[in-house]
């Protein structure tokens, strides 16, 4: 699983790569949340585009990431690609319930 951040002007990016399942969800989320903690951001965007795979507590993730960010009054957009990421977000019904775009 790959991990990848950059902040810039306010704004934490987060690019995952491999698969983000029961096994790789909760570290991923740890370190989420201490970025977030560390020094808050004014938004969160998350890059799907290198995910093959995303099981349901790799969507609790997203949806707890939304969740953060509603209650810290800091949006969570989330980037899906066209690949796997965005049909299962689709598929879920987290397409309409989340930030979600495209790139």
């Amino acid at each position: 699983m790959g991990f990848e951040s950059l902040r810039q002007d306010g704004v934490l990016r987060v690019a995952l790569t491999g698969d983000l399942d029961v096994t790789t969800a909760a570290p991923i989320e740890e370190r989420l949340i201490a970025l977030e903690d560390d020094d808050p951001p004014d938004r969160v965007v998350l890059d799907l585009r290198g995910l093959r795979f995303i099981d349901s507590t790799g969507l609790s993730l997203l949806i707890n990431a939304h969740s953060r960010g509603r209650k810290a009054g800091r949006p969570v957009t989330v980037i899906s690609g066209s690949g796997p990421p965005r049909r299962i977000l689709e598929t879920t019904g987290l397409a309409s319930r989340l930030e979600v775009v495209e790139e």
